[in-house]
């Protein structure tokens, strides 16, 4: 198990799994979402992956991950799906 598993696991489907009202933090490289991964300040935030790029977010805690990504010097973009 390498030290991205460990810290942010990759979530299996059961069979057929339906997030209902997901938040979801989408980067555009794995390093990124490791980095992300290894900041205690904004892993706490972080549920698990859905891929390389995706991690699964707690929903009643996108705002605070939003202020503390800001905080730490990134631009997050919050999106609403349509």
């Amino acid at each position: 198990m390498n030290s991205m598993d460990q810290l942010l696991p990759l979530l299996t489907p059961t069979h057929c799994d339906l997030y209902l009202n997901a938040a979801v933090l989408e980067v555009t490289d794995p390093t990124l979402l490791a980095e992300l991964a290894h900041h205690p300040k904004i892993r706490r935030y972080l549920l698990g992956r859905l891929s390389e790029t995706v991690a699964l977010v707690d929903t009643g805690q996108v705002e605070q991950l939003m202020q503390a990504l800001r905080a730490e010097g990134y631009t997050p973009q919050g999106k609403q799906t349509p």
